[in-house]
Formats: C-alpha cells, sequence, structure tokens
C-alpha cells in the first residue's frame, strides 16, 4: 500500500485582508492561488484554486507565522472554499493537501498522454499490472498483438471466387455502363438484364452479355481508360470465357465506361427491370465494380472494397477514408503510444493533400477529380506507413524519421521543391530550406540564419516526383506504360507517382552551410566550440554531378540530426507533447539554478547523444517517463486536449468491449466536420507549415469550447434521436450506450443508485482527479440524476424503471453534462 503523499502550501503572499492573514510558508510545488478572501456576516472564506490530484484538503491555522499550525475545526470545506466564524481578528492560515497515490497518479498520467485516453479496459488492465509494466507494454508496441478489422485487406468481400448479384430498378435509360471505381481489374460474366423483378426470368436484353462472342463497338464501346479489357478464356461461370474487366483510372460516366447503348426494346421508365451478372473479384488488384444504367434508374455495385486498409494499402483510398482509418486506430488500437506519436510526427512533418492534388491537376483533368484525390492522400498513407515501421522498431531514430519526411511526394510538392531549380541561372526555392531549419529541425532562430537557408535550398534542387514503373527508386524515369490506342498524357500512364531526383534541374556547385559557426557556450561540454560547418563539394559525374548530386540532401539530413539545436528543439518539442506546455528552446544548460524542465531537457539530448545510433526515439521517451516532472502533479492535468484528442478520448471513455466483441460505443471515424468546427482540426490537410497547435491556448476559445459541448451532447443522443432533431455534429457511424456500459461495469442492485452511478462515471471520465477536487461534480452529476427532464421538477432516479426510455434519457443526460465539464478538457 502507498502512503497518501501530504504537502502543505501557503494559500497566498503575506496579506491583511478582513481580519485574515495568510501565511507565505512556501512549499516544493506551486501552491494553490487564492482567488477570492471575503469577510461578510460575520464569517470569513477563502477560495482556492484545486491542486492537481487532491484527495482531501484541510485548512490548518496558527497564531503566529511561525507555527505551529494546526487543522483548524472551526470552518467547512465546500469544494475549494473554506468558511469560517470571524471569532479572531488575526490569524495565519495554510492549507493541507492529501494528495492521490502515485501510482493512481501515474496510472492516469500515462493513459492520457501515452494514448487517447482510458476506455474501461484500459483502467482495468493498468490496475491489474500496475502502471510500470503498461508503461513497458507501450513503450514497445511490437510486442503487443492486435488485430483491427479495419486494417485488413482483402478484395473478395471475405467470400470469394465468383460471386452472383442481382438488382431490381426501372428503366431509365436503354444504355447500361459498366466500369471499376479505381485502377484495377476484374472479370464479369453472364450480364442478364430482363423486365420483371425475377432475375434471369425472360428474355435478356443486353447483347453478348456471356462474352462468348468476339467483342464488338456495336455491342461493347470502351472508354480509354479501360482499354485493356478484353475477352479472356479459360476464366468464366459459364461457358469458355468472360470479360476481364482493366482499368487504369476510375470511371463515372460514359466518357469512362465499358458501355452497351440501343438497348432493344427500349427500356420505359415506369417498368420495372432486374439486372444479374457474375462478379470474380481480383486477388491482387483493386476491383470495386459498378453495373448501372444510365440516369440511375439500376445501380449495382456488390463488391465496395471492403475495409479502409484495403482501400489504403491498394491505392484506392480518399482523404476522407485516411482519416477515418486514423481515428479508428486512435480510438481502437492497443498501441496507444504508437498512434500518440504517429499522430505528432504527422503534425510535426505536415504537409497538405490538397497541395498534392492541386499539383497533379497538371495532368490530370477535372473529371478525374477522385483519383488525384486518391493518389494525394497515397502519398499521406505512405509516408504514416513508414514512419510507422520505424517506431515499431527498438532503436528507430530521428535521422530515419527526417529521411522519409523528405522522400515523400506530399512534402516535396507542399514546400515547393518539387518545382525548385538550380542549375543555370536558376534560383532555388528556399521554402524546404527554411522549414527543414525552423520547423524541422533547429527551431527558430537557433543556430542559422537567412544565408545557411540559401545555401541549404541549393542541395534539394532536382528532387521531384514522377510517375514511374517501380516505388522507391529515385533514380527511374517516367514510365511508358499505357493501354494500346490511348493518347501519349500522362494521365493515361499505367505506375506508381514518388520521389524521382531530376540531375538536369540540380546545382550542383559547391555548397559551405553553417561556415565557421561553432556551437554556443550555453550547451556546455560536451557540445561548446564544436564546429558544425558542413561543406558540399562538386559532385563528379555525367551533367550536373549525375546521380551523385542527390547526396547533397541526404549528408545535410545526416549532419542536422544529431546536431545539439536538433536534440533540444525535438526533445522540447516531446516534453511538451507528455509533460506539460511550458518547455522552451533556448536553455543556459550551464546555469547552476537550470529550471527542472530545462534539466530535462538535458537528459534527453544525453539519451540522444549517447545513443548508438545516435537519436533512438525510445531512450529520448524512457528519459521523459522516468522523470519526477511526467510521474508527479508536474505533469497531470496540465495541458487542453485537442479536438482530436477530445472526441476519441470521449468514445473511449465508453467503450467498453464483451467477449463477443461488442463495444458499448462505436465509431466510423469520421469526425471531419466536428474536427473542423472545434478549431479547423483538418487532419492531413493543413495549409501552414507550422502543424497544429501543440500548446492549450488556441483550443480553448468560448467558440470552441461551445462546439466541444455542442458535440459531446449529440455523441450521448440516440441515432434515432439525432435524426428526429435534425442533428448531424457527430455523424451516423458514430454512437454510444452508457446504460449499457453501466450494466457491464456495476451490480444490478447498484443500477438505481444516483450516486453509485454518477461515481461510475466520474471515476471513469476523471481518472486523474482526486476526490477532493471531484466533490462539486458529483453533487451536480447526482443532483442532475434526480431532477426531471424539464430542469427543475424533482424526480427522483430511484424510481425510474432500470433500461426504460426516461432512465436510458437521463443517464445520456448526465454524462454528456460531464463530458464538457474543465477536467474533461485537459488530460
Amino acid at each position: 500500500m502507498h502512503k497518501p503523499k501530504i504537502r502543505t502550501f501557503s494559500l497566498a503572499a503575506p496579506c491583511l485582508a478582513g481580519g485574515i492573514l495568510l501565511s507565505s510558508v512556501l512549499a516544493q510545488n506551486t501552491p494553490p492561488a487564492v482567488t477570492e478572501v471575503t469577510v461578510k456576516d460575520g464569517k470569513k472564506t477563502i477560495k482556492f484554486k484545486p491542486h492537481p490530484g487532491a484527495d482531501k484538503y484541510e485548512v490548518q491555522s496558527s497564531a503566529t507565522v511561525s507555527g505551529p499550525f494546526q487543522d483548524d475545526a472551526s470552518g467547512s470545506l465546500s469544494g475549494t472554499a473554506w468558511t469560517s466564524p470571524l471569532t479572531t481578528p488575526i490569524g495565519f492560515y495554510r492549507l493541507k493537501v492529501t494528495e492521490v497515490p502515485p501510482n493512481q497518479l501515474l496510472s492516469a498520467v500515462i493513459l492520457n498522454r501515452l494514448g487517447y485516453g482510458p476506455s474501461p479496459e484500459d483502467l482495468d488492465r493498468i490496475r491489474s499490472i500496475g502502471p510500470q509494466a503498461y508503461l513497458a507494454e507501450q513503450l514497445a508496441p511490437e510486442t503487443i498483438t492486435e488485430s483491427l478489422p479495419f486494417d485488413e485487406v482483402r478484395i473478395d468481400n471475405g467470400q470469394g471466387g465468383w460471386q452472383y448479384v442481382t438488382v431490381t430498378g426501372t428503366g431509365s435509360s436503354s444504355k447500361l455502363y459498366l466500369y471499376l471505381n479505381t485502377a484495377g481489374e476484374a472479370h464479369i460474366d453472364d450480364i442478364k438484364l430482363v423486365a420483371g423483378t425475377v432475375a434471369g426470368a425472360g428474355q435478356n436484353l443486353i447483347r453478348n452479355g456471356d462474352f462468348e462472342s468476339p467483342l464488338t463497338a456495336a455491342d461493347w464501346a470502351i472508354a480509354p481508360n479501360h482499354a485493356n479489357s478484353a475477352i479472356v478464356t479459360g476464366v468464366s461461370k459459364s461457358g469458355n470465357a468472360s470479360l476481364k474487366v482493366v482499368a487504369s483510372a476510375g470511371g463515372s460516366t460514359e466518357n469512362s465506361a465499358i458501355t452497351q447503348s440501343g438497348i432493344t426494346p427500349s427500356l420505359n421508365a415506369n417498368s420495372r427491370y432486374t439486372l444479374s451478372y457474375w462478379i470474380l473479384p481480383s486477388t491482387s488488384k483493386l476491383s470495386s465494380i459498378t453495373v448501372r444504367l444510365s440516369q440511375n434508374g439500376i445501380v449495382s455495385t456488390p463488391l465496395p472494397l471492403p475495409t479502409l486498409g484495403t482501400r489504403l494499402e491498394l491505392g484506392g483510398a480518399s482523404l476522407n477514408d485516411l482519416r477515418q482509418w486514423h481515428v479508428q486506430r486512435a480510438v481502437r488500437s492497443r498501441r496507444q503510444l504508437l498512434e500518440v506519436l504517429l499522430q505528432f510526427w504527422e503534425n510535426h512533418f505536415v504537409t497538405e493533400h490538397g497541395k498534392s492534388a492541386d499539383y497533379l491537376d497538371r495532368y490530370y483533368s477535372s473529371s478525374q477529380a477522385d483519383y488525384m484525390n486518391q493518389l494525394a492522400a497515397q502519398f499521406e498513407y505512405r509516408e504514416n506507413k513508414k514512419w510507422r515501421l520505424v517506431l515499431l522498431r527498438p532503436n528507430g531514430t530521428f535521422h530515419e524519421l527526417l529521411k522519409i519526411s523528405a522522400e515523400s511526394p506530399a512534402m516535396i510538392i507542399f514546400l515547393d521543391t518539387v518545382d525548385s531549380k538550380g542549375n543555370g541561372s536558376n534560383i532555388a526555392n528556399e521554402n524546404y530550406a527554411r522549414e527543414l531549419l525552423e520547423l524541422f529541425t533547429f527551431g527558430v532562430d537557433n543556430g542559422y540564419d537567412q544565408d545557411d537557408i540559401v545555401e541549404t535550398s541549393k542541395a534539394w534542387t532536382g528532387w521531384g516526383v514522377d510517375i514511374v514503373d517501380q516505388p522507391d527508386n529515385p533514380f527511374q524515369t517516367r514510365t511508358t506504360n499505357r493501354p494500346a490506342g490511348t493518347a501519349n498524357s500522362v494521365s493515361n500512364l499505367i505506375g506508381h507517382w514518388t520521389f524521382v531526383y531530376k540531375p538536369g534541374n540540380h546545382n550542383n556547385r559547391q555548397k559551405v552551410i553553417f561556415p565557421g559557426k561553432t556551437v554556443p557556450e550555453r550547451f556546455g561540454p560536451p557540445y561548446a566550440g564544436r564546429p558544425y560547418e558542413l561543406r558540399l563539394p562538386v559532385r563528379t559525374g555525367t551533367t550536373n554531378g549525375g546521380t551523385n548530386g542527390i547526396k547533397d540532401g541526404y549528408e545535410i539530413m545526416a549532419h542536422l540530426a544529431d546536431l545539439p539545436f536538433t536534440q533540444e528543439f525535438i526533445s522540447v518539442k516531446l516534453c511538451r507533447l507528455f509533460v506539460h506546455d511550458d518547455f522552451e528552446t533556448g536553455y543556459d544548460f550551464t546555469d547552476p539554478n537550470l529550471s527542472p524542465e530545462g534539466k530535462l531537457v538535458r537528459r534527453c539530448m544525453e539519451a540522444w547523444e549517447n545513443g548508438s545510433p545516435k537519436g533512438q526515439i525510445r531512450q529520448v521517451l524512457s528519459v521523459i517517463f522516468n522523470s519526477d516532472l511526467f510521474r508527479t502533479q508536474s505533469g497531470s492535468a496540465q495541458k487542453v486536449k485537442t479536438p482530436l484528442e477530445f472526441t476519441v478520448s470521449a468514445v473511449r471513455a465508453l467503450s467498453a468491449v464483451d467477449a463477443n466483441g461488442a463495444y458499448t460505443a462505436t465509431t466510423d471515424g469520421n469526425f471531419t466536420s466536428a474536427l473542423n468546427r472545434m478549431g479547423a482540426m483538418q487532419l492531413f490537410d493543413r495549409a501552414e507549415p507550422d502543424g497544429f497547435p501543440e500548446a492549450g491556448p488556441p483550443w480553448i476559445s468560448a467558440g470552441i469550447l461551445g462546439e466541444r459541448l455542442r458535440w459531446a451532447q449529440a455523441f450521448l443522443l440516440t441515432p434515432a434521436q439525432r435524426s428526429a432533431a435534425g442533428i448531424n455534429d457527430v455523424g451516423s457511424g458514430t454512437s454510444c450506450d452508457p446504460v449499457a456500459l453501466l450494466r457491464r461495469k456495476l451490480p444490478s442492485s447498484s443500477l438505481g443508485d444516483a450516486s453509485a452511478v454518477a461515481n461510475y462515471f466520474i471515476d471513469e471520465l476523471y481518472s486523474a482527479e482526486g476526490k477532493a477536487n471531484l466533490e462539486t461534480y458529483g453533487s451536480i452529476a447526482v443532483n442532475f440524476l434526480n431532477t426531471a427532464d424539464n430542469g427543475t421538477t424533482a424526480s427522483l432516479f430511484s424510481s425510474l424503471a432500470v433500461g426504460s426510455a426516461n432512465y436510458d434519457t437521463r443517464v445520456r443526460g448526465m454524462v454528456a453534462m460531464l463530458l464538457t465539464l474543465p477536467r474533461f478538457q485537459e488530460q
């Protein structure tokens, strides 16, 4: 058993206020600030701010400032206010705080900082194995086994083989379209369209729907993006042949589909018809197919890509798909620290999906907007996937993460490297060089100047993107693979958009970066005085150094990655993420009075420097997670949740799972609208290169808090209630059942007890907080449960039938209220 930690604090500096003189004796932590001292009607009242993790408050008094101080039984505490009769003209008072046990506090900090807030299962697990064991698990995500349904990659809806499809509708047109929704392939056979509602019964109105005769333009007109489609033998549902549908890009209309016109007899728009066919998805390509009549009287898309993982892996994902996958991983993954880190690095090396799509508009027409969206989403997903692989290795380094970012087509386009040329009289674009130093490595005005930006920018000339036969080879030339008979344009090419190096655009002159510069004295040994000038020679080879010119960029990254400026800046950002916002660059590490924050940053730098290889992310994190600043009140409830953290933590908090895998809160991850309203947090699509704010103030305006309140209330409504009220703030794919959660976690005898129900949710939602700070929340929650829906009439919760509509509404309303209170906005 851990003994509770007791601290004593003065309530303010010495002052005389209405006969009350407050003690000035200081304690180890910053004392709770006094917000109000009043004397009225013969009573003195002292109000103070809550102390994080306070289990109990007691006021002590003494006749003299030197003490002794004794518990003052003359008054009473209500929340964070102490009131006592004014029986003496003057006195000295101080606050005694009993903090929650260290393991309880550490557990809460771990669940809220190393993850997106606790789920009921996480709370049970950390209480079972202890916070240190749980932390060790999270630091080694490769040891955590998980299988998430939305990560699964499959293309046959789990059925396999030929699948039979039927659909009935109206005869909107005598023209039939079939097309793949994205690049890929599939086989189709025995297409039939008959009058009536019975599939296959009666005359087949489709010509050569069994594909036993050669393809002719009179029967099937084939658009350029499906030009490689052909009748094949040996693969068929019946007969000897089927149509192998091959698409270089997704279709949608007559100009991008395989079309049969002039169906005879002509279809009647007021009559019913039934379409049927057999489909065989490919085992290696995307194969979502649509067969429909023009004007959509009959529409069949039988095999939508079954998982987000499939769409992402095979290149058919939109930006919204990527966002939903990212959110669902944050909600469901057991590797919570990994998901937090991936969001951190995504925000650190920020890119803009929309700018990538705009760049691709140079090569594709406006009718291919969906395809450009998919390509741009693929850029974002591929860099995220590569970062994930680095972070799943125990010795993954910052240098590796930096290289992935620099090579990403998303980054090359975002900061205009894609158009930067340094050959001849061309002047290199400085955007990437500036942000590389200012935002990605050194930090603002930390060890570099404008001349260094100019010189660094020359090294990235020649870095571009293009469509090639195989990804991850920067020396490939543009592919020439295109369907026979199509125009020689980029939009018809089949290949992979990726990073390529173009020697003809490179500045191959000698470059000297940080000339004559040495590490400042403030860094102390072993850093101070080290020269960090970098010379890049003229590269030998063909024009502009040939492929050797690419070495300029890689040598700069290797040089920057482990310099003390980078070590400091990245360590500061990680400390802000996991401890509190008040870390900064520019510490004088030789100062004997260096702050605890500065000392922690220094220890992180030492872990970075002494690793082999240098810059191992886990070693830096281990230093942070084992520090006093992380494990005490200094790190508890000190940060404001971002909109992503707020929404994800709400779903997780109410999401218990049973043996059958059924959750009491679910989401499809479609939070795009909500995150936009809560502060324009558009994941993977930020226009500014500094990323979304990592400190609290930008996320706590009145308007943003109002949107959080609105979202929480909508989240706790049932889907039917939302639909009836016309509320779309959460999305149809997100819902919760707090009563089902209660049934799983409380004995049936407690389900009608307002205090038991309120306390359960308070303990779940505010696991980092002590009882002393939750007294007011508990009273509010119990009062809510014992009040009718009109908000004024008393209505005992115990009188409601458990499971009734009134009971459900009362519980939902109380939980919604708790999600909007200040402590749930913090972590």
